[in-house]
């Protein structure tokens, strides 16, 4: 069994991931901050928390002493940041540390980045070789740097392997998109009132659990150090995909709103936002992603690693469930 640091061990991917470390018997450690929710982690022995920052050279080194390998998941995702600065603060930054210290102690790292590391695409799927640097959002921007900066490592000996999910989703899942399946499932907002024109973009959605899933199978595959995968899964319209949750979730069809009244609402909550300083529900750069194509084939995991990959109404299916039984949950004990 190996001794293990997760970084964001505590985040949507992190939990189930960290769970399955901990059933396979590897000796764990999390680095969290004072304020992480350990709760998912209750039940379980054998975990060392290690209090920290992965802007923190310091805690790092605390963090990775006595262990093997790093899963490197801590990263700064909000659709908003009070500075700027925090997004290349953590995503760039701390990511180059994690790396310098794996480099320097000779760990092994797994580092999961986003398909937003490849840019926009065509209609058509990319594979990894994909590169476009065409952003609208800081988190795109800050995730293409490190990746850049994760792949200067290599020639210089860091074993790595860099992972690119698609949008990941999954039960428990309150992030934007997860709000956003949530809020439609109720019948909260007007689906398409949140994406942009007729929804013709393509985008890419990966299961959480087909994520952790082919994580902690990869764990000896010292063979693929230095290369990188796309962990997608079904490519489908932004329009189809917010029908199919409308289906499943209240057997109704999506409904449109006009993309300029999208823009000026996600506009009243920026500006809304600068006062209350919490993170807005949507953003215009983030209306302006949604409009790119981002179409991503999972082929060379699919053969390399064996990753396997959830259909996406099944995936959806099962997701819509957990949130009913959690909306049922909380009504019942308001």
């Amino acid at each position: 069994m190996a001794k293990i640091l997760v970084t964001g061990g505590t985040g949507f991917l992190g939990i189930p991931l960290v769970e399955k470390l901990h059933e396979l018997g590897h000796e764990l450690k999390l680095l969290i901050r004072e304020t992480s929710d350990t709760s998912p982690f209750q039940n379980l022995t054998n975990i060392e928390y290690v209090i920290g920052d992965v802007r923190n050279i310091d805690s790092l080194y605390k963090a990775v002493d006595n262990v093997e390998i790093i899963y490197h998941l801590a990263a700064y995702t909000g659709i908003w940041a009070k500075k700027k600065s925090t997004y290349y603060d953590i995503n760039v930054k701390g990511t180059e540390n994690v790396a310098n210290i794996a480099l320097e102690k000779n760990l092994k790292l797994f580092y999961v980045s986003s398909f937003t590391a490849l840019g926009p695409t065509p209609a058509d799927p990319v594979d990894e070789t994909h590169e476009n640097e065409h952003f609208n959002m800081e988190y795109e921007k800050s995730k293409f740097q490190a990746k850049k900066l994760v792949k200067e490592f290599i020639p210089k000996g860091l074993k790595v392997v860099i992972f690119y999910p698609g949008i990941v989703y999954g039960p428990g899942d309150f992030n934007i998109f997860g709000r956003m399946l949530f809020d439609v499932m109720r019948g909260k907002i007007l689906p398409l009132g949140v994406c942009p024109g007729k929804g013709e973009s393509m985008t890419c959605l990966s299961y959480v659990y087909d994520l952790a899933d082919i994580l902690v199978d990869i764990i000896n595959r010292e063979d693929v150090f230095g290369d990188g995968f796309i962990l997608g899964g079904e490519n489908i319209k932004f329009r189809e995909y917010l029908n199919l949750i409308a289906e499943i979730g209240r057997d109704k069809k999506a409904k449109k709103l006009p993309f300029w009244v999208t823009i000026v609402y996600a506009w009243l909550l920026e500006v809304k936002a600068k006062f209350n300083k919490k993170v807005p529900y949507l953003t215009r750069p983030t209306l302006r992603a949604i409009k790119y194509h981002r179409a991503y084939s999972s082929k060379k995991a699919i053969e390399i690693l064996g990753y396997k990959i959830t259909p996406l109404r099944e995936g959806l299916e099962k997701t819509i469930e957990w949130y009913k039984d959690f909306y049922e949950k909380k009504k019942s004990n308001n």
